[in-house]
């Protein structure tokens, strides 16, 4: 039997390159500015969450510009069942993503909110869009589900520590530990009496069994470390403040 070979060109790869570029922003369901290189431009919702969100709970809404600077912005428009704590405060910051083995670095343009939700239920975030020169970029459609808040008090339990480490760069690293998600996402702490967010988080859960890590690394030659409304389901869990005196 005969074998059919066929040699497919520089120009061929490059026309299937550009359809699947337009496949793709045909059928994805967020605006897309697609473009032929990995720094696509594209405006998106997300929250600040482990796992779940809970009614009462307070969450960070982050609106991100992706790969570009805004040179305006249209705020979303909160509804009653959603209400807003603090914000919008913007900042800069990246991520790392990793997809069948290869990673891509992108930089953010954002404004976030702290906000709290009123009611469980699906609920849809209000939308937000940027101008970048003559270009508008507007979020698509984004809805989360948000649990009850009630919280079995009985089986509630959260540790706090604070482990000294090997090295000059960073002398302590305080630990809190909870097998809940707490109402405030991410739980503060104060330490030496300033409000500290957590370094790094982390989530575990396998046969009903759930802990959520918080991390904060902190220099000090002593500490006094203590939970800053540490809240689940609306009341407080009290921990006792974790203290080492200062070394002469």
């Amino acid at each position: 039997m005969k074998k059919e070979v066929r040699y497919i060109t520089r120009k061929s790869i490059r026309n299937i390159q550009i359809c699947c570029i337009w496949m793709y922003v045909f059928f994805s369901g967020v605006r897309v500015y697609a473009s032929t290189t990995a720094d696509s431009v594209y405006f998106h919702i997300k929250a600040d969450t482990i796992r779940e969100i809970r009614a009462g709970q307070v969450v960070e809404l982050t609106y991100a510009l992706v790969n570009s600077q805004f040179d305006t912005a249209s705020y979303p428009v909160f509804n009653d069942n959603i209400e807003v704590v603090s914000g919008p405060k913007q900042h800069k910051c990246s991520s790392y993503t990793l997809v069948d083995g290869v990673g891509s670095k992108s930089d953010e343009t954002c404004f976030s909110y702290l906000v709290r939700f009123r009611k469980s239920g699906e609920i849809q975030l209000p939308a937000a869009s940027v101008t970048v020169g003559n270009r508008t970029y507007t979020t698509p459609e984004c809805r989360v589900h948000v649990n009850s808040a009630g919280v079995d008090r009985k089986r509630l339990k959260c540790s706090l520590n604070v482990e000294q480490l090997v090295g000059d760069y960073v002398r302590y690293c305080a630990t809190l530990t909870c097998n809940t998600r707490p109402d405030q996402n991410p739980p503060l702490l104060s330490i030496n009496g300033e409000t500290t967010r957590p370094s790094s988080t982390s989530y575990s859960g396998s046969e009903g069994k759930e802990e959520y890590v918080y991390r904060y690394y902190f220099n000090s030659e002593g500490y006094k470390v203590a939970c800053e409304k540490l809240t689940f389901g609306g009341k407080a869990y009290k921990l006792r403040p974790r203290k080492c005196k200062k070394r002469h």
